[in-house]
């Protein structure tokens, strides 16, 4: 059985008696009269412009005005940007996981809908709301005129200036040590990059002595283990990582696996294939801050399947994770059985 426990040790989750919701109460959102679209030019083999160009098609030909820019590859750089976010009724972003984290606080901030378009090699924030590059789906999901406000993760600490967004997880692990060698290459990735990275990653697997506070409570006090900090249930989700975690929700979830080994990840990996949960002895917490004491040796952290800011964390480094002040509203498709649903170009 999974469970969740608060810092208190309260039980608030258990996959026995929980039933689990992925999305929080739908808002009403106007008509878009004015879209900026963003796209990242590296993402899915270059073809995120051409993307764009489609979806401005499309939102033009339906009396919207649209404006369409590259994405920037610093999250500063956005800056030269915030009025226009403010200024737009909604933010299409054509790109993976890494641009959306990027726009998360200038989103939240001017409370502009955002719809994702899947353009990186996981694209978990566009599948974890069934988006899609298909046009006539953005139109739908316009139409529908519906939005959800969901919370996303900050990273502080030790050696970071301010807060970093995250929105699916950070982690440290296996998971981390392959993103670190996929960052080290060169020229596109593929399925087989994954595969030698992983390999690599799993014959040097180490995993680092840490201890953990949850609101300001111990629940980890010098334990050596697989850990994640998720604010979504969507990382590896055919294995259920962190089923409790939610976006809908104003706190972070903790996964650890204590004394976590070299046949684990196998295990990982045989359970992907099949499509069935990891179901490994994770210990859970919840709350709205948690803080992450590395003890030695230094280890990376992954954040939306990124490699942390391209270094290890610094042994005796303190990294601080909480919700972010405001959500972000996200813009959703309508529920597939909604007959009443219409197309803009239908009405």
């Amino acid at each position: 059985m999974t469970q969740v426990f608060g810092p208190n040790r309260q039980l608030v989750f258990s996959l026995e008696n929980y039933s689990f919701q992925q999305n929080g109460t739908p808002l009403a959102v106007p008509s878009p009269q004015k879209a900026l679209i963003i796209f990242n030019p590296i993402s899915s083999a270059g073809n995120t412009e051409t993307t764009a160009d489609e979806l401005g098609k499309s939102l033009a030909d339906h009396g919207i005005v649209v404006e369409v820019c590259k994405s920037e590859k610093k999250m500063k750089s956005y800056m030269r940007i915030a009025d226009d976010i403010a200024a737009c009724d909604l933010v299409v972003v054509v790109g993976g996981d890494g641009t959306v984290r990027k726009l998360l606080p200038l989103l939240g901030r001017t409370g502009t809908p955002v719809y994702v378009v899947p353009g990186g090699n996981e694209s978990l924030f566009a599948h974890l709301y069934g988006m899609s590059a298909n046009a006539e789906d953005l139109l739908q999901a316009i139409a529908c005129g519906k939005y959800l406000e969901q919370f996303y993760g900050l990273i502080s600490g030790h050696g970071i200036h301010g807060e970093k967004p995250f929105f699916i997880m950070a982690s440290m692990g296996f998971d981390s040590l392959t993103v670190k060698r996929i960052g080290k290459r060169k020229g596109p990735i593929s399925d087989s990059t994954y595969v030698w990275c992983g390999l690599s990653a799993l014959v040097s697997l180490f995993h680092p002595t840490v201890s953990v506070s949850v609101d300001e409570q111990t629940v980890i006090d010098h334990a050596s283990g697989y850990l994640i900090v998720a604010n979504s249930s969507a990382y590896a989700r055919n294995l259920q990582l962190v089923p409790a975690a939610s976006p809908s929700v104003d706190e972070l979830v903790i996964g650890f696996l204590p004394g976590a080994r070299r046949q684990h990840e196998v295990i990982k990996t045989v359970r992907m294939l099949q499509h069935k949960p990891a179901d490994l002895p994770l210990q859970y917490f919840a709350g709205r801050n948690i803080s992450l004491t590395l003890h030695e040796p230094s280890y990376p952290l992954q954040v939306d399947g990124d490699y942390f800011r391209n270094r290890d964390i610094e042994a005796g480094s303190t990294i601080k994770f909480s919700i972010s002040p405001k959500p972000v509203r996200v813009l959703i498709q309508p529920h597939p059985a909604d007959s009443r649903v219409k197309t803009l170009k239908a009405e």
